[in-house]
């Protein structure tokens, strides 16, 4: 009885990865969005990692650009995926700057309060605080607002660029998985270094200085 269980069991899970190899070439929104259910209820580790790798390939196939336009529109989804977590950190630095210009506003109150109470010390003691102190502080955070003013512009005009229907809502996690052309390295190939891997006469003369 043991053996035919097993038996059982690996042939439903060799029938499982058979589907699962159908779904990745399918390359689908359906085949997608069935993986998708399939990971979100497979508690086997084993199991829901293939299910993954099929649904990265499967994303791969669907979201891959066939003409010249869908290789803007990819490339714009990108670069507005870009501009959005630039604006996020640059919420994240005003949240920071606000913190210390409100801890700057709360320590003047207090100052103001000290230098009423100790009159005799107001002109030794009115300049432990001054507004100029977050001078710095006010200028970034005005520029910071500026700036996700014109990236919030940006984004708004990019997305209405984009006419390819499938790259409407294209996952940020797919995109953030992929290498652009973009951000290869250049070199110069006229270079007696490029691609030697350290070991020209060149980099050794480079290593004896």
């Amino acid at each position: 009885m043991p053996k035919k269980s097993n038996k059982v069991a690996v042939v439903a899970k060799e029938l499982a990865q058979s589907e699962l190899q159908k779904l990745a070439h399918a390359g689908t929104k359906e085949a997608m969005v069935k993986l998708e259910k399939y990971i979100g209820m497979e508690n086997d580790a084993e199991k829901k990692a293939l299910a993954q790798m099929a649904l990265e390939e499967c994303e791969f196939i669907y979201y891959e650009p066939r003409s010249e336009k869908e290789d803007d529109d990819f490339m714009l989804c990108e670069l507005i995926r870009r501009r959005e977590r630039g604006i996020d950190e640059m919420f994240m630095k005003i949240d920071g700057l606000k913190a210390i210009l409100e801890k700057s506003a709360l320590e003047g109150r207090v100052h103001e309060k000290v230098l009423a109470k100790h009159k005799n010390k107001r002109e030794e003691w009115q300049y432990n605080w001054m507004p100029d102190f977050v001078t710095a502080e006010m200028n970034a955070l005005r520029e910071i607002e500026e700036s996700i003013a014109y990236d919030e512009a940006w984004v708004a005009e990019a997305k209405k660029m984009i006419t390819t229907a499938r790259y409407k809502n294209i996952p940020a996690r797919y995109l953030e998985s992929l290498q652009f052309d973009c951000d290869a390295e250049v070199f110069d190939e006229d270079d007696e270094c490029f691609d030697c891997e350290g070991d020209c006469d060149s980099c050794d003369e480079d290593y004896d200085l």
